[in-house]
């Protein structure tokens, strides 16, 4: 099956194929799935997202299924051409043409609460936002932070100090290691959803797409952000639109229901990028 197995069913069971032993050091089989993986042409006919190959890679470098019911030992070769699959599929990723701002929860939890086998909300997000500024034209990437880290703090408390929101030194020429690096080991403050939209009203900032991605921390702050969506929208006269995304939570209600500018995503999956996209468009 392997030379004619489409490249979706291909990266789907690389590790089903690795345990059955089709796949083994210095075979044939192994050549060829690197082969495949490699062919730029194919994996844009695939029309593969990102994420979906991020995801493949992490479970097959886990070495085991997402619940734990099958493993295997790593073809190293297969890994590598993964990776670099996830960075051909980026020419797969329809941009929107829209002015976006995304905020990334920077908390300790992000680094252990896991998105199936192997991959944290932490690298999910960073590998999201990489995504975004690798295909749009337009991105602002910001992180939730404690207070005295940014330049300027907003009025929400949390804990023993006000939240702020600070940029990130995320770059479109960065590989994903280096993204996560820049959304690790920040003081984290809190996720006030509404901030997004008061730091682009301090800041003058003209944004098409809010867009929050958290683990499971919701938290409204001082300020609802339907009502700082409404602000946002009544002085700058942009029609905004809010997405907040919790990650790994099991029920969450941001957006209000009569508004079709916003949209909550409660849990995620490979799917899931691609409703957020068409959501923005």
């Amino acid at each position: 099956m392997l030379p004619t197995l489409g490249l979706t069913a291909l990266v789907r069971n690389l590790g089903n194929m690795t345990r059955i032993g089709a796949i083994s050091p210095l075979s044939p089989a192994e050549a060829l799935v690197v082969e495949r993986l490699s062919d730029e042409m194919a994996i844009t006919k695939s029309r593969l997202h990102p994420f979906a190959i991020l995801q493949a890679l992490r479970v097959y470098a886990a070495g085991r299924s997402v619940r734990g019911q099958n493993a295997w030992t790593p073809s190293q070769p297969v890994a590598d051409a993964l990776d670099g699959a996830f960075y051909k599929a980026f020419a797969n990723v329809v941009p929107t043409g829209k002015r976006h701002l995304i905020g990334l929860d920077v908390s300790g939890s992000m680094g252990t609460a896991f998105i199936g086998s192997g991959l944290s909300a932490r690298d999910a997000s960073a590998a999201l936002a990489l995504v975004s500024m690798s295909v749009e034209k337009q991105v602002h990437v910001v992180g939730f932070t404690a207070e005295g880290h940014a330049s300027r703090r907003f009025g929400g408390l949390w804990g023993d100090g006000e939240v702020s929101l600070t940029p990130l030194a995320i770059s479109p020429r960065q590989r994903l290691n280096d993204a996560i690096k820049a959304v690790s080991d920040l003081p984290f403050g809190g996720t006030d959803c509404a901030l997004p939209m008061l730091y682009a009203l301090e800041k003058g900032l003209k944004v098409d797409v809010f867009t929050v991605i958290t683990d499971n921390e919701t938290w409204a702050g001082s300020v609802h952000p339907v009502e700082a969506l409404r602000r946002y929208r009544k002085k700058t006269g942009i029609a905004a639109k809010l997405i907040v995304v919790g990650m790994t939570s099991t029920g969450f209600s941001i957006a209000d229901p009569k508004d079709a500018g916003m949209l909550d995503v409660v849990g995620f999956d490979a799917a899931a990028p691609a409703v957020m996209a068409d959501f923005a468009r």
